[in-house]
């Protein structure tokens, strides 16, 4: 009756995976949440929410929705009101009835027209952490791979050079 498998060997029922992705979680207008939402699936929010929303689908946004949060999904579609940050993984599109503000982090960024943005966009997938983590790593392995911290010595900026050209150019500045 509501999407359960039988197992064959216990005849015991149990929801499947593909079941729970296709899950879809609903907040119609009237609705008001407090708090961090967790959400497996696609999620269609008309009500007003204030605090966190963690979506593993699409979350769409409804005309009616006032939602005040820090979110995370895979794509979303805003079509009512949001001020927070907005972190997707695909593809946000602001519906010529929507209203943002606050920043965007997407690869990719719709905007139609008469939909308002007030805010900052990133357009990459690298969140802002991950690229400190990154940048951190390549200026510490920069300084490891030369071995030498003298003030006035030159030192060669590594491109994507062959190794024996590497090779001459470190034996020149010795």
């Amino acid at each position: 009756m509501f999407n359960r498998e039988k197992n064959e060997k216990t005849g015991k029922g149990r929801t499947s995976d593909a079941n729970l992705n296709a899950a879809v979680t609903i907040l119609t207008n009237g609705c008001q949440f407090t708090g961090k939402m967790y959400c497996r699936g696609s999620s269609r929010i008309g009500g007003k929410i204030e605090g966190q929303i963690i979506s593993e689908g699409l979350l769409i946004v409804e005309e009616e929705a006032m939602i005040s949060a820090d979110i995370q999904a895979e794509d979303a579609i805003i079509q009512g009101k949001v001020k927070g940050k907005l972190a997707a993984k695909g593809r946000v599109e602001l519906c010529s009835s929507g209203k943002f503000e606050g920043d965007i982090q997407t690869p990719v960024l719709i905007i139609r027209e008469g939909a308002q943005f007030n805010g900052r966009s990133i357009m990459s997938l690298e969140s802002e952490e991950e690229k400190k983590k990154s940048s951190t790593k390549e200026n510490t392995s920069k300084v490891g791979a030369l071995g030498d911290t003298k003030a006035n010595r030159k030192v060669p900026v590594i491109t994507e050079t062959p190794a024996i050209e590497l090779a001459e150019e470190a034996k020149s500045i010795n």
